[in-house]
């Protein structure tokens, strides 16, 4: 009896298999997004608006003694303001620490990467990758929100509140 019915079971189990197709996901990359968020550079953090679009990248400090100063990054130049006061400068040569600098080399290295590193992570999405501060980890969650950014060589965080 168990000859008979192993072959069956067998060929059941196979066709069930054969019906499951694996699921191919590729998380969605916003291409512009505004979030709250904070931003720690060692001991010293600011809470922060963080505005994406397909262009450039705006940080508006939200708390400390630059409460209000917005940077705006493009790729090339940064564009400070605040109050009554803006200035524009090339960005090559300032301080990679900068957190509109930051996200804008993230997004653009993500949306620009062949093979992309992204794995699968309980809750989301985790990349990794490197850009001119150097390796980064950005996490995503399941419904393509951000939840964190974080670079591997320096204590540097930006932790987004959604």
């Amino acid at each position: 009896m168990v000859k008979k019915t192993a072959p069956i079971v067998l060929m059941i189990l196979m066709l069930f298999l054969s019906a499951c197709k694996v699921k191919d996901y590729t998380p969605e990359i916003p291409l512009a997004f505004e979030n709250n968020a904070k931003v720690t550079s060692g001991d010293f953090s600011y809470d922060c608006k963080i505005c994406k679009n397909e262009d450039s990248v705006t940080v508006t400090v939200d708390s400390t003694a630059a409460k209000g100063m917005s940077m705006s990054y493009n790729g090339k130049d940064i564009s400070f303001s605040f109050a009554d006061f803006s200035y524009d400068i090339n960005g090559k040569n300032f301080e990679k620490r900068n957190a509109a600098i930051v996200i804008y080399e993230v997004f653009d290295y993500i949306n620009s990467t062949e093979q992309l590193n992204a794995k699968k992570i309980e809750g989301g999405f985790k990349y990794e990758g490197r850009i001119s501060l150097g390796d980064f980890i950005l996490i995503q969650n399941d419904d393509n929100s951000f939840k964190s950014l974080t670079m591997r060589n320096i204590d540097y965080k930006i932790e987004f509140i959604n």
